[in-house]
């Protein structure tokens, strides 16, 4: 893509796996990136930010800080809280007053997941976890505060700066471990490099609101754990199961270590239509995506 200037970037979170890509990506572009860390930038402070964007003179924040443990918020829901919905609003609030671009990631566990078709932006969200609670009053704190602000919904998210569930069921194959996934949990799997990349080109439009940005299609997580057993060699193998009988024994493992399992939603693919209207792109597979990211050729 060609942008129309170069842009001088915060990234938030730049330590996290999407950011990193993000900070990857955008230096690679000839941006200027300044990764917004604590304790330098900590947004669970809104003056620690306010005078961070003083100093740093961006033209967009990317929000890519979270807490990101699902199950773990369940009884940590203050921390959740004070990560997805503090911090989103400092931010919003910081970038509103300065009057900078902000571009904010949130989930598909915002939704219920009772719709069984492509969930569109208009759909209604009743989130049934802790992590999905403190997303949706993180989203609704940037609208709140932010006129120039674009929230990115995705979810099922991988790539190659960090521990991903494409990365732990290939590894899990050339192991030789028997895993078992659902086939009643729908979901799209969605890479960093789509996610920065779309990052970047709202940092640079005049776009607002809320967007669906992940791969086309979807499928159940036991079509995605199948699909990746059959790009990886390996003795293991992957199961099928149903929800009703794998969330009682996931439960039982979490309440074992001291932690809750997390509601998800059973039905989490989304409608991107509005997204690739936007980028005037077309959307790339889900399976082509992972074959691209364990560099298998896609043709």
């Amino acid at each position: 893509m060609r942008y129309s200037y170069i842009m001088r970037i915060c990234v938030t979170g730049a330590r996290g796996m999407l950011g990193q890509q993000i900070v990857e990506m955008a230096t690679t572009l000839g941006h200027t990136v300044i990764p917004w860390v604590r304790p330098a930038a900590d947004i669970s402070q809104v003056e620690s930010i306010l005078e961070r964007a003083k100093h740093d003179a961006p033209d967009c924040i990317i929000n890519c800080a979270a807490w990101t443990d699902v199950d773990g918020a369940e009884t940590n829901a203050a921390a959740a809280y004070t990560s997805n919905y503090i911090g989103a609003r400092n931010v919003a609030i910081v970038a509103a007053i300065s009057g900078i671009k902000l571009v904010h990631i949130s989930t598909d566990f915002v939704y219920p997941g009772e719709l069984h078709r492509p969930l569109v932006e208009t759909d209604s969200t009743d989130p049934k976890s802790v992590y999905g609670s403190s997303k949706l009053a993180g989203e609704d704190a940037v609208l709140a505060h932010c006129t120039a602000a674009v929230i990115i919904r995705t979810g099922y998210i991988f790539g190659h700066h960090g521990p991903n569930l494409i990365d732990k069921i290939s590894s899990g194959i050339k192991s030789g471990y028997t895993m078992p996934f659902v086939t009643d949990q729908w979901i799209t799997p969605t890479s960093t490099t789509l996610l920065a990349d779309a990052s970047l080109k709202f940092c640079d439009s005049d776009a607002v609101g809320t967007y669906h940005v992940t791969h086309g299609g979807g499928c159940s997580t036991y079509e995605m754990a199948s699909y990746i057993a059959e790009l990886t060699s390996g003795a293991g193998t992957v199961t099928n199961t149903t929800l009703a009988e794998w969330e009682p024994i996931q439960s039982a493992r979490c309440e074992a270590v001291g932690r809750q399992l997390a509601k998800r939603p059973v039905y989490s693919v989304l409608n991107t239509d509005k997204y690739y209207r936007f980028a005037s792109l077309e959307a790339v597979s889900w399976q082509d995506a992972i074959r691209t990211h364990f560099h298998v050729s896609t043709t």
